[in-house]
């Protein structure tokens, strides 16, 4: 059954590499690189499932509620479309399969990395909380910094501080919380002084990257004081 529940996940997850690759293909060009990168983005969930990672579950649930999100605020604004339920439907599949102790013996259950980075079951629930949030994130940010704006070159800023984090969180360095937080705080400030209205995806990105760095707001500090 656990094998059944990862390959039915992956393949939802392979499906929408090839929906967002097949309309980033055919869309405009001020479209195309933020679908391209939500391709991307769903890749490396197939890629991180299919190979076990120890990370991949939690970043494959995050994908899942982010697509959790995005049909119910698209079905607020338009209605009950067959599509969006789909959508929706297809993306809490993944959160839902991917979920319990039976399915984490495959990846966070794991001992050996549980060894190598010298994690009790408590730093292994903060990583996952972190992880998970973190992969609700990114597709928020890439939305924000990729959709159509005005040119500033400032606004990658949140995105790469994001990527730096996302890597460090995964190596367990304390710098890794504080890029995220630096993703968050970033992108909030961009939000401030922008001009006209504030884009959601932005909102969303920040808050999420802050609740990315939340499970270990008082490790960190406790850790910094004693520096």
């Amino acid at each position: 059954m656990p094998l059944l529940r990862r390959a039915v996940a992956i393949a939802v997850l392979a499906f929408y590499v090839w929906f967002f690759a097949q309309y980033a293909r055919y869309a405009p060009p001020v479209l195309s690189k933020a679908l391209w990168a939500i391709a991307a983005l769903y890749a490396v969930g197939v890629v991180s499932v299919g190979l076990g990672w120890f990370w991949g579950r939690w970043y494959a649930r995050g994908l899942g509620y982010w697509g959790i999100v995005v049909g119910l605020l698209m079905m607020w604004q338009l209605g009950l479309e067959n599509f969006l339920l789909v959508w929706a439907g297809s993306n809490a599949a993944v959160a839902i399969l991917l979920a319990g102790d039976t399915m984490a013996l495959k990846f966070d259950g794991r001992l050996d990395w549980r060894a190598r980075f010298h994690l009790d079951d408590n730093g292994v629930e903060r990583l996952g909380k972190s992880v998970t949030r973190a992969g609700m994130s990114l597709p928020w940010l890439l939305l924000y910094v990729l959709l159509p704006r005005p040119a500033e070159t400032a606004v990658l800023i949140p995105l790469m501080l994001a990527g730096a984090g996302v890597y460090g969180l995964l190596r367990m360095r304390t710098w890794g919380l504080l890029a995220l937080g630096g993703a968050s705080a970033a992108t909030t400030v961009q939000l401030a002084v922008a001009p006209g209205p504030t884009p959601l995806a932005g909102v969303l990105a920040a808050l999420l990257l802050a609740a990315a760095v939340a499970p270990f707001a008082r490790p960190l500090v406790d850790r910094l004081r004693e520096r």
